[in-house]
């Protein structure tokens, strides 16, 4: 069957499922009683009153954050491994590239700025946020398309009163915000970012010239239609630019980023207990990557989609989702790249991707929210996709049920348990050139067991216990980050994470509330019948952190991060000397057993204070922060170093480096609210 009759049929399916569940009276409202929340590992952070397990945007806005940024508002939750150089962030032993990111139910392409250094930035500003999930394992068939985690974002309707400005400048960029009214139907909201992100570099004492640059803007537009129809557009533009010159030339680079997604929404409401949302998409995504002498990286995509989506509620009990989506890609690949290895200009064979492809896939999912019991829910369901240009001696397609089950046994204290399989397609989008495949293939998987418990009092206090053990087979490559540094990295066939995390929290008062967090995980790979440990395996991590309203519109906030230190290849130079053992003429380079070693504790205690001061048409808000306040030297990695003369640039001696994380940070910034 093609994929345009798969798309007619599955539409055809949704629409018989939403007669066939509308309930007998229109007039039937969503159930008001206080549901279970059957998801575990679910972290929320919300724009408004504070639900359980949530994290409000005001409390958020305090935290001591580079940027602001609302990704790295994860990096303080247990389970989650990040560094302070990257937005990017993995959770409980998996790949970075194993969470999605989905902005107003749209899942994004690589929302990051500045790829040459990991993706520092995220493309989205916390100013435009009116929720987001972090959802860590064992979640429902909704969510697709990644094995290890999702961070669902929401936008903040547009105000529909007036026009209203926010401009806001810090240490890394300038951001301004424009909303206001359309009609008497709704509203829009414009948002535009400018950085400056090589003020930081300068403050990491190195002495190659880098000139990054990023910018970003996103848009939306709601329309009223009628009563029970809503229209949404939006847009989010990314681009970034960057030039590495350094002494040596292995190391110099020239790249050019674009990324940019449109799509319009659609959503119909029956009464109230029964809507659709209909999705028509596209978007483009380009990079142009010089390296070295002759290393190239150049990627071309471009895709269109559009999807449909059920969300009802059955006799207060069920809420059942269900969905498709049908989507084409296009891309081109040009991609030539010469490593260094072992020894004095000794290269690898060049690994090459010549690559123009196109094709479609189609992806449908179906849920059960059942509220079966005040004590008792369940939530079970399961996800199908297909894609067409698979290789033909591949099956074209994967199945992935999903089941999850909340127990309350007091009104304080319920427990969770999930057990699913989970698919993370290579499309033609995500093709790993970098470890020679050509092709897609099967999907990549991952099978969730998880079960845990929280316990609150009152509203004041709540502790959460959950383990988790995550099976990955398949693997198929590796989200390589590019740096100031060689990458080292393997060819996973399959990997296992295992560990268990802890998060309290407590308003002591009003004005003072503390948390805690502690995460214990192991994550091993296996290649070859070879087992190592992966990057994530991060063993023993801990957050503090202790918030205070020291006056009305003043606000103080502590946070101090632990972990143990993360695996690491070993490294070792030896001197390369002349025929009369007098000079040295070149460094050779060697690497050890892969993740043999590990680097030193992470420690950082961080602190922030913020002023609001309104006024009758405005409104200011400052602050300012200290990073890594008693100045701890955290190492990012080690590197290989040449020491040479300053006045001959003979070389000195070889040497091992380490390459420090952020030294002590102070950071001003302001935002002001017309």
């Amino acid at each position: 069957m093609s994929s345009f009759k798969y798309l007619i049929f599955l539409i055809l399916f949704i629409h018989i499922t939403s007669f066939l569940c509308v309930p007998a009276q229109d007039n039937e409202k969503l159930t008001e009683l206080d549901p279970i929340v059957v998801t575990p590992g679910r972290f929320m952070i919300y724009d408004g009153p504070t639900p359980q397990l949530s994290l409000s945007k005001q409390e958020i806005e305090r935290f001591p954050l580079i940027d602001n940024d609302i990704m790295r508002s994860g990096h303080n939750l247990p389970g989650v491994m990040a560094s302070d150089y990257s937005a990017r962030f993995s959770v409980r032993g998996g790949e970075k590239d194993g969470v999605s990111v989905r902005l107003d139910g749209m899942e994004l392409y690589d929302p990051y700025h500045l790829q040459d250094f990991g993706g520092a930035i995220s493309l989205i500003g916390l100013g435009l946020i009116q929720r987001s999930d972090l959802l860590m394992g064992g979640f429902p068939a909704e969510y697709g398309q990644k094995m290890s985690g999702v961070f669902d974002i929401t936008t903040k309707a547009p105000k529909s009163e007036k026009v209203s400005a926010n401009f806001g400048l810090d240490l890394i960029n300038a951001t301004a915000m424009v909303e206001g009214p359309l009609t008497e139907k709704g509203g829009w909201l414009l948002s535009a970012r400018r950085g400056y992100i090589d003020l930081i570099l300068a403050l990491m004492e190195v002495d190659e010239n880098y000139k990054p640059q990023y910018a970003d803007v996103y848009g939306k537009l709601t329309y009223q239609l009628s009563e029970a129809d809503t229209l949404t557009l939006n847009g989010i533009y990314g681009w970034d630019k960057n030039l590495i010159r350094i002494d040596d030339v292995d190391n110099n680079l020239d790249s050019l980023y674009n990324n940019s997604t449109v799509w319009l929404k659609w959503r119909h409401a029956f009464g109230t207990s029964y809507r659709t949302d209909v999705y028509v998409f596209g978007g483009t995504s380009n990079r142009e990557r010089m390296s070295g002498e002759a290393n190239r990286d150049v990627r071309d995509f471009r895709f269109v989609g559009t999807k449909a989506e059920l969300t009802t509620k059955v006799l207060n009990k069920h809420t059942i989702r269900s969905g498709i989506e049908w989507r084409w890609s296009g891309a081109q690949y040009d991609y030539f790249v010469r490593e260094r290895r072992e020894g004095i200009n000794n290269y690898s064979d060049p690994i090459l991707a010549d690559i123009d492809d196109s094709g479609s896939d189609v992806r449908l999912f179906l849920q059960d929210e059942w509220q079966i019991h005040p004590k008792l829910a369940v939530n079970f369901g399961g996800r199908y996709i297909v894609q067409n240009y698979r290789t033909a001696d591949v099956q074209n397609y994967e199945i992935g049920p999903r089941v999850a089950l909340a127990f309350r046994p007091k009104k304080n204290l319920i427990f969770r348990g999930a057990w699913g399989l989970y698919h993370q397609p290579v499309d033609l989008m995500s093709i790993p050139v970098e470890d020679g495949n050509k092709f897609v293939g099967r999907a990549e998987q991952a099978t969730h067991y998880i079960l845990g418990g929280e316990y609150s009092l009152s509203n004041n206090f709540l502790v959460r216990l959950e383990g988790y053990y995550k099976k990955y087979d398949n693997l198929v490559g590796r989200l390589r980050e590019f740096g100031r540094q060689m990458q080292i990295f393997t060819k996973p066939e399959s990997a296992e994470a295992k560990g268990f995390d802890i998060f309290a929290t407590q308003a002591v008062s009003s004005r003072l509330t503390w948390g805690l967090g502690y995460a214990f995980g192991i994550a091993e790979e296996t290649a070859e019948n070879q087992t190592i440990y992966r990057q994530s395996d991060r063993r023993h991590s801990i957050f503090l952190s202790c918030s205070q309203q020291i006056a009305s519109t003043w606000h103080l906030y502590f946070s101090w991060r632990f972990h143990t230190g993360d695996p690491r290849t070993p490294l070792e130079h030896k001197n390369v000397l002349s025929d009369d053992s007098r000079t040295i003429i070149a460094c050779d380079r060697q690497f050890g057993e892969t993740h043999t070693e590990r680097l030193p504790p992470y420690h950082s205690l961080d602190f922030r204070i913020t002023k609001r001061s309104p006024y009758r048409r405005w409104t200011l808000t400052w602050y300012f922060q200290v990073l890594n306040l008693y100045n701890r030297t955290n190492v990012d990695q080690y590197a290989f170093s040449e020491m040479r003369d300053e006045e001959t640039d003979a070389i000195i001696d070889c040497v091992i480096e380490e390459e420090p994380l952020f030294p002590i940070v102070p950071t001003l910034g302001m935002t002001i609210t017309f």
